[in-house]
């Protein structure tokens, strides 16, 4: 006994019918290469709930803190060089004090920080500068010159600054870097005349940490603030 053919039936690949074509939905259901995430989706990470990427958000530093911490670092370097105990201490406590103002009334008068590209560039800056000034030490301590490297490093950081001034387009920070570097050149000058560290590390830190402060007050409209009190 025979039984009638059924014929080709679309879809099953048993009787002839083959798969159908991309696209089409078959009578068992969804076409072949529906099943599973579309192709370029990301398997088994849940979507981001913020709507940036892997790396987060970017980072924002603000340039009177910046200011502040180089300051308090040049301040030691020039209570260092002193070789004065109490005056040392005394002075870069100084230092500390007004550092903490700069900061509360910077807090109190609203920061203003850098956006994510000029963050990125000082970070650069920062990074290549204190990589700069270990290996020009380390250098410079090798040929039993490391009397300049207090004034090297105010080069350098000066430069620094002033690279940080062609990115953001500031005319103080340009004019802080120049000083600064102005200051390590006549530092290095100094070193090559006299053999104690007292001029050539100690006033050469505390005036660039001065500066570095004085810098910080400026931006916030505290030493134009001073000045209006005193008339």
């Amino acid at each position: 006994m025979s039984y009638p053919h059924p014929g080709r039936r679309p879809g099953d690949p048993y009787r002839g019918g083959g798969f159908p074509a991309p696209g089409r939905r078959g009578p068992a259901g969804p076409p072949p290469g529906s099943y599973g995430p579309p192709p370029g989706s990301s398997r088994g990470r849940p979507p981001s709930s913020s709507g940036r990427g892997p790396g987060g958000r970017s980072v924002r530093l603000d340039p009177v803190l910046v200011e502040c911490l180089v300051g308090v670092a040049w301040l030691t370097v020039g209570t260092l060089g002193l070789g004065a105990d109490g005056a040392g201490t005394l002075l870069l406590a100084v230092g500390i004090a007004g550092v903490v103002v700069i900061l509360v009334e910077n807090r109190r008068r609203g920061s203003h920080p850098f956006d994510g590209a000029r963050s990125a560039d000082l970070l650069r800056f920062g990074g290549i500068a204190i990589g700069a000034i270990i290996l020009v030490s380390v250098l410079l301590g090798l040929v039993s010159w490391s009397e300049a490297s207090p004034g090297v490093a105010a080069v350098i950081t000066g430069g620094a600054f002033l690279a940080l001034a062609r990115s953001t387009g500031q005319r103080p920070t340009q004019w802080l870097g120049v000083a600064v570097a102005v200051l390590g050149v006549l530092g290095v000058v100094i070193a090559t005349q006299e053999a104690t560290g007292f001029v050539s590390q100690g006033l050469l830190g505390l005036v660039c940490g001065l500066l570095l402060l004085l810098s910080a007050a400026d931006r916030i409209g505290l030493l134009e603030s001073l000045r209006d009190r005193i008339r």
